[in-house]
């Protein structure tokens, strides 16, 4: 995207912007791949969108359907539970979280 009312710098962040979006990889990601500060990537992000020459994405809202495991019952009698595990699964993206102590 040619534009004369880029600046330089402008140009050049909007396309690394561009670049990121058509590869649908996150702003960490991409920046890591490329050597750039996110914090600049995100900066410039926020002035060309606020000078219009950047299109504001419209939000995503999305609903997923929760599924809960039953309870597995175990031979050893607690007071409160040792550890809390969660697990999300959503397309190819996987989060666990885990605290506490070790679970059986």
């Amino acid at each position: 995207m040619s534009n004369p009312a880029l600046t330089e710098k402008q140009a050049y962040w909007l396309n690394h912007i561009q670049q990121c979006e058509q590869k649908s990889l996150t702003a960490p990601a991409y920046c890591d791949q490329h050597g750039l500060k996110v914090s600049q990537l995100y900066s410039y992000k926020h002035e060309l969108r606020r000078k219009g020459l950047l299109k504001t994405a419209a939000p995503t809202t999305a609903f997923v359907k929760a599924s809960v495991a039953p309870l597995q019952k175990t031979e050893i009698a607690r007071e409160r539970p040792t550890a809390i595990s969660l697990s999300l699964v959503w397309g190819t993206f996987r989060l666990q979280m885990t605290t506490g102590g070790p679970l059986l």
